[in-house]
């Protein structure tokens, strides 16, 4: 009876063994045919179906011609860093953004590129100069500037945009976050004194014309490789075919913004001046933190509108008066006022003197407002110890108000000569 039964198990053992191969197999098999439909698909795209891009579109006649953004990425990370880059920023861009990775990468749902003969090991020296002929070859005359990211970088591109319009794109330029390597590679890169390269991390800019350079001659660097930088090998062919260096500028280090904690950039605050002030934030290591520090900069934009919605309040409610305009006519539209709420309102938005101190008289004693006194200690009438440290909301505060002022300050001061 006991051999029967063993008999029996092991019968079912095999059965079941069959059973759960076969299901595996059949998943493989599908896995398989579904992947290569993904890469005929993305092989019968032409280069412009893959962005996105009309064939009329072009920088003349087209507000979203302005730049173009390849992003380095690898297969392991087509579903994690690039698809938060495109979730993000990456829809945002005054132009087109494509991601570039090895030959057998595969992304129904992202604008990808799978470099032929490229594979994802690091340094992607070969990655970084075929993306770049890829940009020459498909898309030199679509933008007016060419991008270089990596998966890890965010961007504001609303500062992105006011930045490169501000700057003659019909001439060399390779702008990005000049360096020279660190102590320890200090005369290993074959740089001459007077030589630097942009460092990738943060961003590399170059013009249309840098690129239509630079871009015949790539072979020619991938040939002659002096060190394992993809940034510094980029460098050195941009200034030896070019004949332009990377921008010489100490602005940069805020403007393109690399964090050195490494894993834990951008996870605290990010109330800080190189948030707030920065086109791009490097490195986001983490998903979470690229969803995370695009809700805090759709924040700021929201803040931003609204100050700007107050101030034209403000401005015709004041020319509105001057001109003795009737309030019947203060319409956007048909029953549509452009300020809903009456002037004794304390909602209304055409107040100049909304910001006044002087405009709260207190009737009694109870309408008084309280204020403490900050020097080398805080007084006040709360507490009566005046040796403590300030509240952490006050100092928040205080903080975003000082931030602010200065931002406002420093806004014109290269117009006036700071």
């Amino acid at each position: 009876m006991s051999q029967r039964k063993k008999i029996l198990y092991g019968l079912f053992g095999i059965i079941i063994g069959l059973c759960v191969g076969a299901l595996f197999r059949n998943y493989r098999t599908l896995e398989i045919v579904s992947m290569c439909n993904s890469i005929n698909s993305m092989k019968q795209k032409t280069a412009l179906e893959i962005i996105g891009l009309h064939p009329s579109e072009m920088p003349d006649n087209s507000q979203r011609n302005l730049v173009f953004v390849g992003v380095m990425t690898a297969k392991d990370f087509l579903q994690s860093r690039a698809k938060a880059v495109y979730d993000t920023w990456g829809k945002n861009i005054p132009g087109r953004i494509a991601f570039f990775s090895s030959e057998e990468s595969v992304a129904e749902n992202l604008p990808l590129v799978a470099l032929r003969g490229v594979d994802d090991r690091y340094p992607p020296q070969k990655k970084s100069f075929m993306m770049l002929h890829y940009m020459y070859e498909h898309y030199i005359d679509r933008f007016e500037w060419f991008a270089r990211a990596d998966d890890d970088v965010f961007v504001r591109t609303d500062k992105l945009e006011q930045f490169l319009r501000s700057i003659d794109s019909s001439k060399p330029q390779f702008i990005g976050q000049a360096g020279r390597g660190n102590s320890e590679e200090f005369g290993l890169l074959s740089l001459e004194f007077d030589e630097n390269f942009c460092m990738g991390g943060p961003g590399v800019i170059m013009s249309r014309e840098t690129l239509r350079r630079v871009a015949p001659h790539i072979p020619t660097c991938l040939k002659n490789l002096y060190s394992t930088h993809e940034d510094v090998e980029v460098g050195r062919c941009v200034q030896k075919f070019a004949g332009i260096p990377c921008t010489w500028n100490y602005e940069m280090q805020s403007i393109l913004h690399h964090n050195s904690s490494g894993n834990r950039a951008f996870s605290g605050n990010l109330k800080n001046k190189e948030v707030h002030s920065a086109i791009t934030l490097h490195p986001v290591k983490r998903p979470a933190l690229m969803y995370r520090l695009h809700a805090y900069t759709l924040g700021l934009k929201a803040q931003e509108f609204r100050q700007q919605s107050l101030l034209l309040h403000r401005d015709i409610a004041q020319m509105t008066t001057l001109l003795q305009i009737p309030k019947i006519n203060k319409n956007l539209a048909p029953g549509v006022p452009i300020f809903p709420q009456d002037e004794t309102s304390p909602a209304y938005l055409g107040d100049h003197n909304v910001l006044d101190l002087n405009r709260h008289r207190p009737a009694h004693l109870g309408e008084l407002i309280e204020w403490d006194f900050i020097a080398k200690s805080l007084y006040s009438a709360m507490h009566p110890n005046p040796k403590r440290k300030i509240e952490s909301s006050l100092k928040e505060g205080l903080n975003d108000v000082v931030r602010e002022i200065m931002e406002h300050i420093n806004n014109f001061s290269r117009q006036r000569g700071r």
